[in-house]
């Protein structure tokens, strides 16, 4: 459960929260409004999977191949901005969204998809 206390993991919640706080308050900041959940959504997601791998295993060294973080890029974008939006005309494909995916894999790859060190052994 470490990897939740990522400080990545734990400032994408907070702003996650924060985001959703002003849009509730009908405040709209147009970057934070059109793109920062999906710049969110990498880490949050691919930080769960890795705490659930991690734990269904038992390897805290476990970390995600990039092979998958590229996969996780392509589903969202696939389901979000080509499938859906073919559904539903509430919602609108944008590819700055697939670049927000991808930066906040990038995020996650490079500061949270490590793999977590054990606790030293106490000298005696």
């Amino acid at each position: 459960m470490k990897s939740l206390q990522h400080p990545l993991f734990v400032i994408c919640i907070l702003l996650f929260c924060l985001n959703r706080a002003l849009e509730q308050a009908q405040v709209y900041v147009w970057p934070l409004y059109a793109y920062l959940d999906d710049v969110l959504c990498m880490p949050l997601t691919l930080g769960i999977i890795l705490t659930v791998q991690r734990v269904y295993f038992q390897n805290q060294s476990m970390t995600i191949p990039v092979r998958h973080i590229i996969f996780a890029v392509a589903a969202f974008s696939v389901c979000f901005e080509l499938l859906l939006p073919l559904y539903k005309l509430l919602y609108t494909a944008d590819v700055l969204d697939v670049v927000a995916y991808a930066l906040g894999a990038f995020a996650f790859h490079h500061s949270m998809n490590k793999p977590l060190q054990a606790p030293a052994a106490i000298e005696q």
